[in-house]
């Protein structure tokens, strides 16, 4: 039996009434490109809306998006867990949330909170938000 490979993620915590509101929050949204007749104002309008994307924008962080996951199941989410402690720990908690999230520690790669122009190490990690329960990181 060979065993799973693990990725390290920051877990967060959730509760939407649906799973199209969940995929709303959690992925990347692009409106409608533009038709060919439009004008190339109209196109760079266009450019500078979209994506929008509620979670990294409540996060405050550059992300990736490739790197994320949408959960509704627990033990989808426990499963990726390779600490039996943390798994422990994490189980106690899953019945206050309807979503999980998962962001790959790949995915973040800039802080919208810096300055700097500068991409390097993060230097805070994710937290709490209005929405969101940070979990903690895992693997």
């Amino acid at each position: 039996m060979t065993q799973a490979t693990t990725w390290t993620f920051h877990l967060f915590g959730v509760s939407f009434a649906t799973d199209a509101e969940a995929q709303q929050f959690a992925f990347e949204q692009w409106e409608p490109v533009p038709p060919d007749s439009a004008t190339d104002a109209e196109y760079s309008a266009w450019e500078v809306r979209n994506p929008t994307w509620r979670l990294a924008e409540e996060l405050e962080f550059y992300m990736d998006s490739d790197f994320v996951e949408l959960a509704g199941d627990p033990e989808q989410v426990l499963a990726q867990i390779g600490s039996p402690s943390e798994r422990e720990r994490v189980r106690s908690t899953v019945t206050a949330f309807s979503h999980f999230i998962l962001v790959g520690s790949n995915a973040i790669w800039g802080d919208r909170r810096s300055t700097s122009t500068q991409v390097g190490p993060l230097e805070r990690l994710p937290q709490h938000t209005a929405s969101m329960t940070y979990l903690g990181s895992f693997n």
